[in-house]
């Protein structure tokens, strides 16, 4: 059944699945029974779901499983499709795949039922019911996330489904995609990461009890915040899977959390390149000439910005150097771009190059099966924005016809789970303090109207899984920037451990690894008694 969308004035009408008030609903709840719609903030523009409207069902399939989904109590809009972009890491090749989707009637409030429910996007794929099952525990929305347009027939797998030849449950996160609480408004009253471990726990409670899939052991993973959200999902339901593999997890205790980029100038992650890279920077962020000619040639480049002043685009070129590099360490081996690295006396031109080298553009000698997974990560895990940062999006442009839903993602980590800002240390003797702000891009959540935890549930979260007795794998790269913010040596449990790739970045590109790195995870795993894909 398709949703019906409704455009409505954020204030003057409430959601069927919600209640309107900002006190957490203590406002007469409306009934589960009556028509499902969404709300749609004033001056917002509901985009297409572009699933419903363009992703045909599949021809071939099997009814026995649709048929079991639509008997499962809370299960509907069952549709089968195609993943078109599945991959095999055994044989590194992409190949088409028959999915299930289905909308769960989530709860909005989990402490208090009464308050309504909303339809929350599932995926199935099965394999067999002795199989293991792989919980993807998404962070973000499912599918494409370019403009929300959820396109699902897009969707990619946890890399451990293809090595275990599993089932996969992908559930998305709430507040993201088409899973809306409250609707496609700027309201986050049930954004919590509490919230979306219940959710997780009620949805797979309800497939194990379907016997679709179940009989084999499960397994929960995600990279990045998916990655945390498997982490938090231990702790609030501890047991509950047979093993968490969260891939470049995360934690962040503040809202200035600086081990991220520190990490990436670091000789751990640089190796012989730090100097060189060290070097490249403080070439241009010393040398005010250099920087008027980039950003004359970027200019030229993007008739666009010929009305901003030069002024204003130097100091966001600036900020782009930085924003590449974190991209670069993120998805693309260092062995790739280190050709791209100027040295001070360079021309303008190759500093520019260098500047725009980010994680989407294709380097030189690049593999094309690794470009292309390579831009698979980057759309699974960056959510998208609207083009601008954060101080000219979102509620200050409420009024904005076009206006895209301000990110979950910057609200959450605005409620409780941190986030980072870039350091300067090692060019701080050649900026200004107007040009250390521009760069370092730190927020204060009051000044849009949240209140941070300042770092209480995430320190509570961690505390737990160190008592916790959950085998857990933490997986970290080391050329990835997040590793700088792993989870602390401290705070693992008993059956808990690291295990960090040599050349990791912020992928979960297990065919990638040297051959301890694979066998390290799957001995691991065998021990609990997953079996490899013969």
């Amino acid at each position: 059944m398709m949703m019906r969308c409704v455009a409505i004035a954020a204030m003057s009408m409430v959601m069927v699945s919600c209640s309107d008030n900002d006190d957490n609903g203590t406002g007469t709840p409306e009934t589960p029974e009556k028509e499902y719609v969404i709300e749609v903030g004033e001056g917002m523009k509901l985009p297409e779901n572009e699933f419903l409207t363009k992703v045909p069902a599949a021809t071939e399939y099997d009814q026995s499983i649709v048929d079991a989904l639509k008997a499962i109590d809370g299960v509907m809009d069952v549709k089968p499709f195609t993943l078109t972009h599945a991959y095999n890491p055994n044989t590194r090749q992409f190949f088409t795949k028959t999915a299930y989707f289905f909308n769960y009637k989530q709860v909005i409030d989990h402490n208090d039922p009464s308050k309504g429910w909303f339809k929350q996007q599932c995926i199935l794929t099965v394999a067999g019911k002795d199989r293991p099952t792989v919980l993807l525990t998404e962070g973000y929305g499912l599918g494409s996330t370019e403009d929300y347009n959820n396109r699902l027939d897009y969707c990619t797998e946890p890399t451990l489904v293809g090595v275990l030849g599993a089932n996969c449950l992908q559930v998305e996160h709430r507040y993201f995609g088409w899973s809306l609480p409250e609707g496609y408004t700027n309201k986050w009253n049930y954004l919590r990461a509490k919230q979306q471990s219940a959710d997780l726990h009620t949805i797979v409670t309800a497939i194990k009890q379907s016997g679709i899939v179940g009989q084999g052991k499960w397994l929960a993973t995600g990279v990045s915040k998916p990655g945390v959200t498997s982490t938090l999902y231990a702790y609030e339901y501890p047991g509950e899977m047979d093993a968490y593999v969260p891939f470049c997890a995360p934690f962040m205790l503040s809202m200035t959390e600086t081990g991220s980029y520190n990490h990436i100038l670091s000789a751990d992650a640089l190796g012989s390149r730090l100097e060189k890279v060290k070097a490249a920077f403080r070439a241009y962020c010393g040398n005010k000439t250099l920087q008027q000619e980039v950003v004359k040639l970027y200019i030229k480049a993007n008739p666009n910005l010929s009305s901003d002043s030069e002024e204003s685009v130097r100091k966001k070129v600036l900020r782009m150097l930085f924003d590449s590099h974190w991209g670069r360490m993120s998805y693309v081996h260092y062995s790739l771009w280190e050709p791209l690295i100027p040295q001070e006396g360079d021309s303008a031109e190759k500093f520019l190059t260098f500047i725009l080298a980010n994680e989407r553009r294709s380097y030189e000698g690049e593999d094309n099966i690794d470009y292309q997974r390579r831009l698979d990560y980057v759309d699974d895990l960056e959510p998208s924005q609207s083009g601008d940062d954060i101080l000219t999006r979102g509620m200050t442009r409420a009024a904005d016809e076009e206006i895209r839903r301000w990110g979950p993602f910057d609200v959450q980590t605005f409620i409780e789970l941190g986030t980072i800002i870039y350091t300067t240390d090692w060019v701080d003797d050649l900026l200004t303090v107007a040009e250390k702000a521009a760069i370092s891009g730190a927020n204060d959540p009051a000044q849009w109207g949240f209140n941070y935890d300042n770092g209480a549930y995430m320190r509570q979260v961690l505390d737990g899984i160190k008592q916790s007795s959950c085998n857990i794998m933490f997986v970290y790269g080391m050329q990835d920037p997040w590793t700088g913010n792993r989870i602390p040596d401290d705070k693992l449990g008993k059956n808990c451990q690291i295990l960090y790739i040599e050349n990791g970045r912020h992928n979960d590109a297990i065919d990638t690894w040297n051959f301890s790195e694979r066998n390290h995870l799957f001995q691991w795993l065998n021990q609990l008694g997953f079996l490899p894909n013969e």
